[in-house]
């Protein structure tokens, strides 16, 4: 079930955020998405209009938008494959003419995901944070 996000949720979306992160193994340093986990609710939940997908009594997805960009779309791992992200995105998509984002270029699983959707690249850069590749993508209906 798609709701709107809720402070009791939080907990859960730290660990979602973290859990899935840490799962793709983009090579950062060890511990980073752990002690990052508050920078992002504090700077990008608090700040977006953000949508969970909750199973069985607990928020197990969240996508966060701020304006016409995705700031973050995350699912637990172990619910991963299983049309949660695509539901969150859908959902998004259905209250926007376009939205765009940043995505990890190692992260092929995410930009693949993107891809089908019919986002397409439109730029890249380098992650402050992170020091990562990424890529821009967009999507315009």
């Amino acid at each position: 079930m798609i709701r709107n996000f809720k402070e009791s949720d939080i907990h859960d979306i730290e660990t979602i955020y973290e859990k899935s992160n840490v799962a793709l193994s983009l090579g950062v340093e060890p511990g980073f998405f752990g002690r990052d986990k508050k920078n992002f609710i504090f700077k990008t939940i608090r700040n977006c209009r953000n949508l969970v997908f909750e199973r069985e009594g607990r928020a197990v997805g969240i996508i966060s938008c701020s304006q016409d960009y995705i700031e973050g779309l995350f699912v637990l791992p172990e619910y991963w494959d299983r049309g949660i992200g695509s539901e969150l995105l859908n959902s998004a998509l259905s209250e926007k003419k376009e939205l765009s984002l940043q995505v990890y270029a190692d992260n092929t699983r995410a930009v693949n995901f993107y891809r089908k959707h019919g986002f397409e690249i439109s730029g890249n850069g380098i992650c402050q944070m992170t020091r990562l590749p990424y890529f821009e993508m967009r999507k315009t209906h």
